[in-house]
């Protein structure tokens, strides 16, 4: 039997984290949204998250799907307080909402998701994706000129993804975030590489073809 290890620390494959895999996300996210197993409720966070950014056909359904992500990890935190993933999860969601929020909403959302973040890595200090999250948040914040406010800087994007990829080197997803954060920050053909590194990788699920459906898309940017 087929057991897909989809997210970090993930045991046996739950029925939702097993439709995530097959690419039934709707389904995934309908199976584990209300369930009282922590498998169920982030294979739900983590499919209603693909949705919105793969899926959703306009803001208005991205922002319907990312408030479902959010609830269901909210509900994982709520019931599995321990749990480093599903404080990821939750980051997750913020880090997706906050582009549809006012300023106020930013700068109280962008609080949430480090406190949250760091809530994961004091659990568990080798959750990769994690550190993806941190690079992100770094660069997204910086970028905006909000850096400031909260400590945060482009020099710690690169390390910050090296950590995440030394964890996870075989991770589509942190590859392709890997390159679009080099490409924001002016460095194509370092992007580039990264990029073809997602798209090297065995794809062992549909959420990674997804990803590496948007590297190919980033490559494309780049051009020759």
């Amino acid at each position: 039997m087929l057991v897909f290890l989809l997210l970090a620390g993930a045991a046996l494959a739950t029925p939702a984290a097993e439709l995530l895999a097959a690419g039934d996300l709707v389904g995934a996210w309908r199976v584990g949204q209300t369930a009282a197993e922590l498998g169920e409720l982030t294979a739900a966070a983590e499919a209603a998250n693909l949705v919105a950014q793969y899926r959703a056909a306009g803001d208005t359904e991205k922002q319907l799907w990312l408030e479902r992500a959010e609830k269901a990890a909210r509900r994982a935190v709520r019931l599995f307080p321990e749990s480093a993933e599903a404080y990821f999860q939750l980051a997750h969601a913020q880090a997706e909402i906050i582009r549809y929020v006012g300023v106020w909403g930013k700068i109280t959302l962008a609080s949430a998701i480090k406190d949250n973040l760091d809530a994961c890595l004091s659990r568990d200090p080798d959750h990769a994706r994690a550190y993806m999250g941190l690079a992100l948040w770094n660069l997204q914040l910086a970028k905006r000129g909000l850096g400031w406010l909260y400590g945060a800087s482009e020099n710690r994007v690169v390390p910050l993804f090296e950590r995440a990829v030394a964890l996870a080197p075989e991770n589509v997803e942190i590859r392709k975030n890997y390159g679009f954060a080099l490409l924001e920050m002016g460095e194509p053909e370092k992007a580039r590489g990264q990029l073809l590194q997602a798209l090297a990788l065995p794809a062992r699920t549909v959420p990674d073809e997804l990803h590496q459906q948007r590297a190919r898309e980033l490559l494309e940017d780049i051009g020759e």
